[in-house]
Order: structure tokens, then C-alpha cells, then sequence
């Protein structure tokens, strides 16, 4: 027969037991005051100042299609991927290919639109394009590989030094993928020799024409902000406006990808002002309004290195 112990005797082992045993939320606190809090907010400021430029080349070089810069939030540092993956798939086919396919497409639709292509025609061109990306692609992935699976912290002087030289390597890359249907491409080549003649006049005009139309609409937005800052009459206005349409820059005739930028091409117009015949046009403004107009050609001037990155204009006239 069992012995049963006493309840004052049992109560009292259990008390003893609880005192002898550390409760697991007293470690809970006591660990994190070792921590301490200045500890932890360090961590956070940290993975706060963590930048995954793998991302941002991304959002820079195919997404952002005009001059601007976009930056996607901070994020922690992922393991670069093999190039088979981790289950021997094959890696993603390649952004440079797919962003320059949507391109080529658009730009050889447009084409067609105007040109009615034929089947040989077209598979002509789709070839070029074909050609002219793989040689993209190689350039620009490379570059992109860099990036990928990588996080700086901005918060310090390597993650500010990285970024520059990030910055230049996005820059550099969105004027070759500008540069796609420039006159050296294949494409342009082909076009030229594929195209009969009826098909590259219709072909020039529709780019003349729309050059023509989008520099004229630059010109009056321009013209809003100039006499709004000099105070223009109808004669002066006119004058003005006579002189920049007549300076037409060689704005990009392939705009299917383009995105408006309002502050590049009012500094375009600037510019574009700096040029015209300065006699005329002084001698159709009073000295206070020569003064303005000298500060605004001054701001196109300055800002011409810039623009140049901008790709609002082409490379060579075509």
C-alpha cells in the first residue's frame, strides 16, 4: 500500500522547486538588458541603411526610362545565385533581352504600321534586332552581375563610394540600351538595305513630321515659362517662338519608350535659345528682358552635359 505524503510536505517541495528553478521571462529580461537598447537600435539603423542594388539596377536601368533615378527601399544582403540555381535549373533569361524585345517590337510594329513590311521584310529586321541585343546583352549583364544579390550600407563611407561608382555603371548602361537602334546598329543597316525607297521616304517623313511636332510642343510649353519670367508681347513672343522652331534640335525619332521629362526639355529649349542669332534676338527684347533671357541661356548652358544623358536627342541625325 502506498504512502501518502503529507499535503503541508508537498506544498512545501513544490515552493522549494520554483525558487531553486529560474523563470524563463526573469532570463528573457536579464538577456535583453545585456543587450541593451543602444545595441538594437544600431541593428536597425543598420539594416535601415542597407540599399539591394541588385534592385535599384534593375528599377534604374529597365524600368526608369527617362534621366531620372528611382530608389527602391533598403533590404538585407541575399546570397548571390549560382548560375545554374540551387536545384540545376536554369538562372532567369536575361532583363537586357527582355526589355529590349518589348523595344524592338514596338519600334518594328511602328515601322510596319507605316510601311506595311513584308514576311521578309520583317524577319529581317526581327534577325537585327536579335543580333543587336545579344551584343547588348553582353555588355550590360555583365554589369548587372555585379549587383545582383548585393546590399550596401549607405550609412557609411564604402556604401557611399560603392553607390557612386554604382551610378556610373547604371548611367553607362542606359546609354547603350539608348543606343540600341542608333545608326551603327545592325538594325539601321538592315533597315536602310530592306526597305524599298517608296518605304524609307514614307519611313523619313513620319520621323520628320513627328520631330518636328513634339520640338514644337517643347517650344510652347518653354515659351509659357519665358514670358511668364520676362513679360513678352504678341511681337516678342512671336519672334522668340519664330527663332527656336527654326533651330530643331535632332530630337530621338524612335519615342515609343519615351517618358515625359518637362524640366530636361524646358533646359533643352534653353539651350536651343543659346544658339539662335543673338543680334536678332536682342534687338527684339529691352535691356531688362535681354538680362533674363541671358540668365535662362545660361541655365541651358549649363545644364548640357546633362541633357546629353537625358536621351531626348539622337545620337546622329537620320
Amino acid at each position: 500500500m502506498p504512502v501518502r505524503m503529507p499535503i503541508t510536505r508537498w506544498l512545501a517541495a513544490i515552493t522549494l522547486a520554483v525558487l531553486l528553478v529560474e523563470p524563463p521571462a526573469v532570463r528573457a529580461a536579464d538577456d535583453s538588458v545585456e543587450d541593451g537598447p543602444a545595441k538594437a537600435a544600431d541593428r536597425g539603423q543598420e539594416v535601415g541603411n542597407l540599399i539591394d542594388l541588385g534592385q535599384n539596377f534593375d528599377a534604374n536601368v529597365f524600368e526608369q526610362a527617362g534621366g531620372g533615378w528611382t530608389l527602391r527601399g533598403g533590404g538585407l544582403r541575399v546570397r548571390r545565385p549560382s548560375p545554374t540555381g540551387d536545384d540545376g535549373s536554369q538562372p532567369p533569361s536575361s532583363p537586357t533581352l527582355a526589355r529590349g524585345r518589348r523595344l524592338g517590337a514596338a519600334r518594328l510594329e511602328q515601322i510596319d504600321r507605316l510601311c506595311g513590311l513584308s514576311d521578309r521584310q520583317r524577319l529581317a529586321l526581327r534577325l537585327a534586332i536579335e543580333s543587336d541585343l545579344r551584343r547588348l546583352a553582353e555588355q550590360i549583364d555583365v554589369e548587372r552581375g555585379k549587383y545582383v544579390g548585393v546590399a550596401v550600407n549607405m550609412g557609411g563611407p564604402e556604401g557611399q563610394k560603392t553607390w557612386q561608382q554604382f551610378q556610373e555603371d547604371v548611367q553607362r548602361c542606359r546609354r547603350l540600351l539608348r543606343a540600341l537602334f542608333n545608326d551603327d546598329s545592325l538594325f539601321a543597316a538592315t533597315l536602310a538595305s530592306t526597305l524599298d525607297a517608296g518605304q524609307l521616304e514614307r519611313l523619313a517623313a513620319e520621323t520628320r513630321a513627328r520631330r518636328s511636332f513634339r520640338w514644337k510642343a517643347m517650344v510652347a510649353a518653354a515659351m509659357l515659362r519665358i514670358d511668364d519670367a520676362i513679360g513678352l508681347d504678341e511681337k516678342q513672343h512671336d519672334t522668340i517662338e519664330r527663332l527656336l522652331v527654326a533651330r530643331e534640335p535632332p530630337l530621338r525619332a524612335d519615342d515609343a519608350d519615351r517618358q515625359p521629362n518637362p524640366h530636361a526639355e524646358q533646359m533643352l529649349v534653353y539651350l536651343t535659345l543659346a544658339s539662335v542669332d543673338q543680334k536678332t534676338l536682342q534687338a527684339a527684347v529691352s535691356d531688362r528682358q535681354w538680362l533674363a533671357l541671358s540668365t535662362l541661356m545660361n541655365q541651358g548652358r549649363a545644364m548640357q552635359s546633362w541633357l546629353e544623358e537625358q536621351g531626348l536627342l539622337e545620337k546622329s541625325g537620320r
